[in-house]
């Protein structure tokens, strides 16, 4: 039986029930204040309302407070791990599953009252961690412990633990004077809620835009399903008759690879990508004030700009050494990329008919549609046929998962879900011990957030032996199906499910006593996990697992996956020129070392690129003003973790394939040990060396991505 909670979690859920009783303030009815009666002690998410999320929040503060202030009350030189360290990295355990929560809410269903939660909870929480992290007293206890680590006997995950609750407390401001201390506690307070608000705003622009048709002629090219899905959204939105495009449900990707109509194609790109550019949803104000308050506290903690402060924790360690590795990566992409497009013009001049015509942003998708058709035949039209949702989930996903570490899922219909699309399943390994659960929630709805992602409802811990296990979550916004219609999925959802399921399984297998360190993976070696599980789900052996056609379950035939691994790095020249603009933008944003002055964000890309010289065609996946990584979520300074990780995972498949076995045992376990298990035991790149043997470089990548011999 899988207990709800941890010894020390007892202990302090005990504590706050007695300060609620002692105050008269009961909980009975508020699910997050009560073990749960469910499976693996998961949250009983079909009872939680959004008003119960905060009481919980407040009463985790609570007990947080009164854990810190035992800690508080002893004397430095009575200080020790098990006393003042172990209790640090765990004090604020009973507020996990509660902001987990109000996370998932968020990012999954959204609406107004949740956004006030998220606002609220974030200044009461944000006071309360930094209370802690900039009490002077508590540092004395801290700096105590780490000044005698070396006559105290720990052992190695102990020292790491210690080195890293020490390195916090300093990057966290713990050695800046008192008149700083207040100040870091207002940067903290604003950024987080203009964070919060700034997502938001991208996930509102990005739901509500819609652009109502008129004439269906402007709609030729595109399916007749796809026409079909708009007539119903316009009709559903009170103008039948017309057609709905958006920016969801796939809808602005089918517009620009397949409608015939120019100017359709135009208005829709230029809309996309002017999102939060002005209205009420406009971001610039807040995107400029977010890096120049980041600069204001990166540089009151002694660095030379946010990027400074933020890659120290990294394998990168500096902007300088992020710079080393994509500047070669982007002048081969954009000599590659600039071919591409010259090709691609030529081709749509000799398509039109016409000698005069240029090639403009809002091309680039429909021609390309075209050139990959005519390069590679219409057979790749086919693909999808052959990837039913569920073929690719149980015949390919998890069975790549059981084939390389012997994990097993099994669907559970008893787990709580907020919503009937969400589907769980239970994960055990080669020797039955279970794992933990999987809420998989693939497909567009309003309300969720734009993108994919991989998260927790509750973490791995353990404590006086005893264990608790993960909950983990995976988001997606897959494209629905029409009624009565087999979901199949495209090329880009199946290496979606992939590389996020890679995640899921950094979450099952983490383990460790602390916190700290347990599935401690930096921010550019956190997507090896995801970027590797990519490789086997286009590996012709695991396809024919997998690829069934729908219709008469035959296999992919072996000429589709030939044909279709040759088109792999079509236009990869300028897709991979996009994206390294896309990451060095978001160093240049947070390696400025004056604050910037005004709002004309658009000024200011168009000078990085003139700075970086890149081409004019150059096209960033996210402009600044929806570019949510950075601004909203967790990748500030950090975008460029994609390639890195990149370089990491090609090495890392290379360490199967050098044996002749995709799916070798011994190379499985010791990625499983050294990588999914103990990445924070150690500094990352020795756990990768002890799972490799070596150090990689990017010479394999920029053969991978066909910009090197």
């Amino acid at each position: 039986m899988i207990r709800s909670f941890s010894f020390v979690r007892r202990t302090l859920f005990l504590s706050v029930c007695g300060l609620l009783l002692l105050s008269g303030r009961l909980f009975a009815g508020n699910p997050l204040l009560t073990p749960s009666d469910a499976p693996y002690g998961a949250p009983r998410l079909d009872r939680i309302h959004a008003a119960d999320i905060m009481p919980a929040i407040e009463e985790g503060v609570r007990a947080y407070k009164a854990g810190i202030a035992k800690i508080r009350a002893l004397d430095p030189a009575e200080a020790t791990f098990e006393n003042v360290v172990a209790p640090l990295d765990r004090a604020d355990s009973l507020l996990d599953v509660p902001r987990a929560v109000l996370g998932y809410l968020k990012s999954n269903f959204g609406g107004d009252s949740v956004i006030r939660i998220s606002l609220e909870s974030a200044q009461l929480t944000g006071e309360a961690y930094d209370a802690v992290t900039l009490d002077t007293a508590i540092f004395r206890l801290v700096k105590a412990v780490y000044d005698r680590r070396d006559a105290a006997g720990l052992d190695s995950l102990q020292l790491r633990t210690l080195g890293k609750v020490y390195r916090s407390y300093i990057r966290g401001g713990a050695l800046c004077a008192p008149e700083q201390k207040e100040r870091l506690k207002e940067l903290n307070r604003e950024l987080s809620l203009k964070r919060i608000r700034h997502g938001q705003n991208i996930t509102q622009a990005t739901q509500e835009f819609v652009l109502y048709v008129q004439d269906s002629s402007l709609l030729d090219g595109l399916a007749a399903t796809t026409r079909q899905r708009f007539a119903r959204n316009a009709a559903r939105q009170g103008h039948p008759g017309m057609w709905a495009v958006g920016f969801t449900n796939g809808d602005y990707a089918s517009v620009m690879a397949s409608a015939t109509d120019r100017d359709l194609r135009r208005r829709l790109y230029e809309a996309y990508t002017s999102r939060c550019m002005d209205g009420k949803y406009d971001n610039r104000h807040l995107s400029v004030d977010i890096v120049n308050l980041r600069l204001e506290r990166a540089r009151m903690l002694g660095y030379e700009n946010y990027a400074a402060y933020t890659l120290e924790t990294n394998m990168a360690g500096t902007p300088e050494k992020v710079r080393e590795l994509l500047l070669p990566l982007k002048d081969a992409a954009a000599r590659k990329g600039s071919a591409e497009r010259a090709e691609l013009e030529s081709f749509a001049v000799k398509y039109e008919r016409d000698s005069a015509f240029r090639l403009e942003p809002w091309d680039v998708a429909f021609y390309s549609n075209k050139l990959r058709k005519a390069k590679f035949g219409s057979e790749l039209g086919r693909m999808r046929n052959y990837l039913l949702f569920d073929n690719v989930l149980n015949d390919g996903v998890f069975y790549v998962a059981n084939r390389l570490f012997g994990i097993t899922m099994t669907p559970r219909t008893d787990i709580p879900v907020f919503h009937p699309d969400v589907l769980t399943f239970e994960a055990r390994d080669a020797e039955g011990r279970p794992l933990g659960l999987l809420y998989l929630d693939c497909f567009v709805r309003k309300g969720k957030r734009g993108g994919a992602w991989c998260s927790r409802l509750r973490g791995y811990s353990c404590a006086a032996e005893r264990e608790v296990l993960p909950l983990v979550t995976i988001s997606c916004n897959f494209s629905r199906a029409a009624e009565g219609r087999p979901q199949l999925l495209s090329t880009s959802e199946v290496k979606t499910l992939f590389h996020e399921f890679g995640h899921a399984l950094a979450g099952f297998f983490s383990r460790g006593p602390y916190p700290q360190v347990t599935g401690s993976f930096p921010r550019d070696m956190v997507e090896l996990p995801s970027q590797l599980n990519e490789h086997w789900a286009w590996e012709p052996e695991v396809m024919k697992h997998y690829a069934r056609d729908y219709e008469t379950g035959r296999p992919i035939p072996d000429a589709l996956i030939a044909k279709f691994k040759e088109a792999e790095n079509f236009l990869k020249g300028l897709y991979l020129t996009d994206f390294y603009a896309t990451a060095l933008l978001d160093l240049e944003w947070h390696t400025v070392r004056q604050p910037v002055e005004g709002c004309d964000v658009g000024a200011f890309e168009q000078a990085f690129l003139k700075c970086y010289d890149f081409p004019e065609h150059t096209a960033f996946r996210f402009r600044t003003t929806y570019y949510n990584h950075i601004f909203a979520s967790s990748y500030p300074a950090q975008y460029y973790s994609y390639t890195w990780s990149a370089v990491l995972d090609t090495d890392a498949f290379a360490a199967f394939t050098e044996t002749g076995d995709i799916f070798d045992p011994r190379t499985a376990r010791r990625y499983r040990r050294h990588i999914l298990t103990e990445a924070g035991y150690d500094e990352p790149m020795a756990q990768y060396v002890r799972f490799r043997g070596a150090v990689p470089d990017a010479t394999p990548l920029m053969r991978r991505y066909g910009l090197a011999e």
